[in-house]
């Protein structure tokens, strides 16, 4: 491709010069990285999953009404604090309350957002976005298949729609 476009391509590593005549393995070469990174993806895949399968919780954060372990990050903890509130924002919501009314109401009543919650738990300074819970982190919440049914990390609705 290079030298269709009037470039010279120059590898260090593999010793390859396009002006050169020892291109001949730069096609198998490439199909042979392509190949190892394919395999790469899905070995790190089956892990995951692996892990995924034996109840090991592998995202960077924990949902919110939960905290990771102290002793084993691939465990989650039920955060008694934030779980009242997830439980309160399932209650007004099963009584018919819409999302930025919920929303409306925590902010009333001066209850923390959960990044700055997560920000003042974990000791980080300067939360500057987010101070405010809005109609997109109630529905967040309530559409969050890890606090609906428990540690189990798959969505039950692999589409995403609500359930």
């Amino acid at each position: 491709m290079f030298p269709s476009l009037g470039c010279r391509f120059v590898s260090v590593l593999d010793c390859l010069d396009s002006e050169g005549d020892n291109t001949d393995m730069l096609h198998f070469r490439s199909l042979m990285n392509d190949y190892h990174l394919r395999d790469l993806s899905s070995k790190i895949k089956s892990v995951l999953h692996s892990k995924k399968a034996n109840g090991q919780f592998i995202s960077a954060y924990a949902p919110y009404g939960y905290r990771k372990s102290a002793g084993d990050k691939h465990k989650l903890v039920i955060d008694e604090y934030a779980a009242g509130i997830v439980r309160r924002i399932y209650d007004m919501r099963l009584a018919g309350t819409a999302y930025g009314q919920i929303a409306a109401a925590l902010n009333r009543e001066g209850i923390t957002s959960p990044r700055v919650y997560w920000s003042q738990l974990n000791g980080k300074d300067g939360c500057k976005a987010a101070q405010l819970w809005t109609y997109a982190t109630v529905k967040t919440i309530l559409h969050n298949g890890c606090v609906k049914i428990g540690l189990n990390q798959e969505h039950p609705n692999s589409k995403g729609a609500p359930v």
